[in-house]
């Protein structure tokens, strides 16, 4: 008996919850993004067009949509919200990535590059460590002016972390050096990289945390010919 209470129940509940859902209403609505023109729209992760652009929705009373855009080179970190009820155009927010202008993809960042001074004069070069330690740490600190870490002896060096500041989002790499294992001198160079973004321009300015930082491929072009200079140099 208790049984059949509970698909009665089950079954007026059911019943209840058609009776009373929000009726869906086909509606037109136009999305552009500013202050960067022309980005792709997703209307709840659905893509939609190229803004501007004007589709036809399916929309309930009482709910709540979500637009946001994208565009190469441009900060989507925005959500602009919208029901049946908007009457104007849906502004979505998109605004200019100064981080990716400023910076380039390479295949250096957060990758270890074997440098080995023998290679263009033979297994039978002669290295003079001493020499080409400083050569190192000269040309390693003509961009990367603070040296957190510095040991002659065991042929290791690490730049502090340089950080630049964006509006949305800041930056920091460093350079790290060591010695290779071989008998002959050769050394490892990686360029860290690292970046977060903010969605409040204030968060940029303030301090930012270690683990909020996550690598990525993009560096700066200074910071990169640094290690190909030493490349060229040895």
């Amino acid at each position: 008996m208790a049984f059949r209470h509970g698909v009665a129940a089950s079954a007026v509940l059911a019943a209840a919850s058609l009776f009373f859902s929000s009726p869906a209403w086909a509606k037109k609505f136009t999305f552009d993004t500013e202050p960067v023109t022309q980005g792709r729209v997703f209307v709840n992760d659905q893509f939609v067009g190229v803004a501007p652009v004007t589709v036809d929705l399916k929309v309930f009373s009482g709910r709540v949509m979500k637009a946001r855009a994208e565009k190469e080179g441009a900060l989507g970190l925005w959500t602009t919200e919208f029901t049946k009820d908007q009457k104007q155009t849906v502004m979505i927010r998109l605004e200019e990535d100064e981080a990716i202008k400023q910076t380039v993809i390479s295949e250096v960042a957060n990758r270890w590059q074997t440098i080995d001074p023998t290679a263009t004069g033979g297994p039978g070069k002669n290295i003079d460590e001493g020499e080409a330690w400083k050569k190192i740490v000269s040309i390693v600190t003509d961009n990367f002016r603070e040296i957190e870490q510095l040991d002659r002896a065991s042929f290791y060096l690490r730049s502090a972390w340089k950080v630049r500041r964006f509006t949305y989002s800041v930056i920091r790499s460093r350079l790290i050096i060591k010695r290779g294992v071989t008998t002959q001198l050769t050394f490892k160079v990686e360029l860290e990289s690292q970046i977060v973004r903010f969605t409040d321009s204030r968060r940029a300015l303030e301090v930012v945390r270690d683990d909020w930082f996550a690598e990525t491929p993009r560096v700066f072009p200074a910071d990169r010919d640094t290690i190909q200079i030493l490349r060229d140099q040895f």
